[in-house]
């Protein structure tokens, strides 16, 4: 039970503690010595082993290797291995209108090897069996079953000692090899090789990731494939064909489909890896199944571990290739070496080797990551001209979706003066993720510049040389980004401009647009500044100045106004205080108030009340004077007759109404068009003009930025 112990021990030690490589050797020392085929304690050791879900094939991988193994100790070589796929009752598993599945429980492989003679069955009882050491055989490979399946029973058909033998037992967590010893052999009449192996229910999470992916035959066939592909390579692989339980006629040969599907594209290629002696060799196949180029790293002529998407190394290298007939093909690159061979792990689904460089302890000599790292250098320069070509389209569709001239990113503009910064976008990005890819790269762009700019400038003193470098290098850099910043403004403002512009011609005699369309193009009505961010709303249509104030108030009646004590029902269509030019030493004096009103396009303006432009604000600003406002300490504060008050009114002017205006109510005519009027008393200011007036300003502040920008034309 002490073996037990430690076993069990070793196995709950972590990789920062000790490598997977060490574990294994202390485990087979531990196994050798103290007599493990009797003392093992299976179900304890079975548990123990790391097997996911999507790695359902390891087992039936496995026992095809040992079959292939078996056919190569025997006097000929010439063999063959089938594989019958035992599956479950029908379950309606599948999307509506989908066929009903029949999910694979079991496998039986077949093979014509020398089968379980003595030294094999011996062996077999024996964990860390050093039988097939010499072929990377880590002698625990049924136990890997038993992490998948409930059991395994093998029958084999061998001759030994020119005599002829029949085997037949079961193995499984509960009692080991039953029975154990050769009560099982029976002596027959001189008969054919042949050996039986039955993995036998899958357990239920594997079960369940296999009736999810709906595995077929075609998906166990690419697996074996992938899995002993360097068998494949190497012409040691016998006849294999696979079948679905009852439907033998519709068997596949899985040789037909490995020369049809898998083609050599290059050399194989030695390549050195920095810190490491032994050289590495890498086999280019086509595939004209895959979808994407891959890395599959090999141990003893076996992939270990799920490929690797070379796209992650080489993002533009996403396209597939084509041959001398057009068809499209993809790569897959296998990675052999005497280093991978020594650290695959018991299990042959992983390596003891750290996954990223700061995983690394001091003995550890690479890392996963750096191994990829250098083969994704060999690839580039091997297909270099494909990467190349690659690059250059993926840069130019960037380069064209950030200045489309329909749509410019302007905000990105920035980004195409920075080196390198596209080449970890994939060439196949769609434009939405384009976008989000770009966001990203200008805002870690935008730290990195902020980062370095206060360090520069955290300095106490310069000399010329430092300062000519802060200059050329942050401030060029400021520039740029900010210039983008600023487009990317205006190119808004301009759609807006824009858009205003179109309402105002889509009137007519007949369609006047309604007052609420152009009142929430400028602020949303019934909205405060409160809830409403600066860049939400479009006040600079109006007045610059205006995008930057204290409270704003739209369309809302005055006694719900939080800021200000009132009980006057009456509702502004704008209420803006604290106008940032009016400032006041004092931060809790109210600076300023400004009023606007919007006049429905084509409204009647003859009335008593419309004729007279400012009667309405006027209205709004008594009841204003006879209420209070809030301090930003809460504290209420009087509306003096000498606060600056500001009256906006934007509607359709004719001449009549003008006429009317200037000779009856007081109002000047401005140079532009339009009206003002002063009450010196009460510091009250009125300005009067069109829509078409007021779009027209906007355009001509914004026309030298449209015109520096490029943007002039859009």
């Amino acid at each position: 039970m002490l073996t037990v112990f430690l076993i069990n021990l070793l196995y709950k030690i972590s990789d920062k503690q000790i490598s997977n490589s060490m574990k294994n050797e202390y485990l087979a020392f531990f196994v050798k010595n103290a007599n493990m085929a009797q003392t093992l304690n299976i179900r304890g050791f079975v548990a123990g082993i790391e097997i996911q879900p999507n790695e359902y094939l390891l087992p039936l991988q496995e026992v095809i290797v040992n079959a292939i193994q078996s056919i190569e100790d025997k006097k000929s070589k010439d063999g063959t291995i089938s594989i019958k796929i035992v599956r479950g009752k029908q379950l309606n598993v599948g999307k509506e209108f989908e066929e009903p599945y029949s999910p694979i429980i079991g496998f039986e492989v077949y093979d014509d090897g020398v089968g379980f003679i003595r030294k094999r069955f011996q062996a077999f009882n024996d964990a860390f069996t050093e039988i097939n050491k010499g072929k990377g055989c880590k002698g625990v490979g049924r136990y890997t079953v038993l992490a998948c399946f409930g059991s395994m029973n093998i029958e084999s058909t061998f001759s030994e000692n020119n005599t002829w033998f029949n085997r037949t037992f079961q193995f499984d967590v509960i009692d080991g090899v039953n029975p154990e010893n050769d009560d099982n052999l029976k002596e027959v009449e001189s008969g054919e090789l042949k050996t039986v192996v039955k993995l036998n229910n899958y357990h239920k999470n594997f079960h369940s990731y296999i009736v999810n992916h709906r595995i077929e035959i075609e998906d166990i066939s690419k697996g074996i494939i992938d899995h002993c592909l360097l068998y494949f390579l190497s012409g040691g692989v016998p006849k294999i064909r696979i079948f679905n339980e009852g439907e033998p006629e519709k068997s596949l040969i899985i040789n037909d489909l490995f020369n049809q599907f898998v083609k050599f594209d290059k050399a194989s290629k030695d390549i050195k890896i920095n810190g490491i002696e032994a050289p590495f060799s890498l086999d280019y196949l086509r595939n004209y199944k895959n979808k994407s180029h891959s890395v599959h790293l090999c141990a003893n002529k076996r992939e270990v571990g799920a490929k690797v998407n070379i796209a992650n190394y080489i993002p533009s290298f996403v396209n597939g290739l084509m041959d001398e007939q057009e068809e499209k093909y993809y790569l897959s690159v296998y990675v052999t070496g005497d280093f991978l061979d020594e650290r695959a792990n018991n299990q042959r689904n992983k390596f003891a080797i750290p996954l990223k460089s700061e995983d690394k302890t001091s003995f550890d000599e690479l890392s996963i990551d750096e191994l990829l790292s250098d083969v994704s250098v060999n690839l580039r320069t091997q297909y270099s001209e494909h990467i190349v070509a690659a690059v250059d389209e993926k840069n130019s569709k960037i380069h064209n979706y950030i200045l489309n001239p329909q749509k410019p990113r302007l905000a990105y503009r920035h980004l195409l003066n920075v080196d390198n910064v596209f080449d970890d976008i994939p060439a196949n990005i769609s434009e939405e993720r384009l976008e989000s890819e770009l966001h990203k790269k200008s805002f870690r762009l935008e730290q990195k510049r902020t980062k370095a700019f206060n360090k520069a400038f955290s300095k106490k003193k310069y000399d010329k040389d430092d300062f000519s470098k802060i200059i050329h290098e942050v401030l060029s850099e400021e520039a740029a980004f900010s210039a983008g910043k600023l487009a990317d403004l205006m190119i808004r403002r301009k759609s807006i401009i824009k858009l205003f512009r179109q309402y105002l011609e889509w009137r007519s005699d007949e369609n006047y647009m309604l007052e609420e369309d152009l009142h929430n193009i400028i602020f949303t009505m019934g909205a405060e500044s409160n809830a409403m961010p600066s860049e939400y709303h479009n006040l600079w249509l109006l007045d610059e100045r205006l995008t930057f104030n204290s409270f704003i108030n739209s369309d809302r009646q005055l006694r719900t106004n939080k800021q200000i004590e009132s009980k006057s029902q009456k509702e502004p269509d704008l209420l803006i205080y604290d106008f940032p030019w009016a400032y006041s030493d004092d931060p809790n004096n109210i600076n300023s108030i400004v009023l606007f009103e919007f006049k429905r396009p084509g409204r009647d303006m003859n009335t008593s009340e419309d004729k007279k432009l400012d009667h309405q604000l006027e209205g709004y600003f008594e009841k204003l004077l006879e209420s209070k406002a809030k301090s930003s300490k809460g504290k209420f504060l009087n509306i003096e007759n000498n606060t600056p008050k500001f009256g906006y009114i934007i509607c359709d002017l004719h001449k009549d109404l003008v006429e009317y205006n200037i000779t009856r109510n007081y109002f000047k005519l401005t140079p532009y068009g339009t009206l003002y009027k002063i009450n010196p008393e009460l510091n009250l200011y009125f300005e009067v003009m069109s829509y078409e007036t007021m779009i027209e300003f906007a355009e001509k502040r914004h026309d030298a930025f449209f015109r520096a920008l490029g943007i002039d034309s859009l």
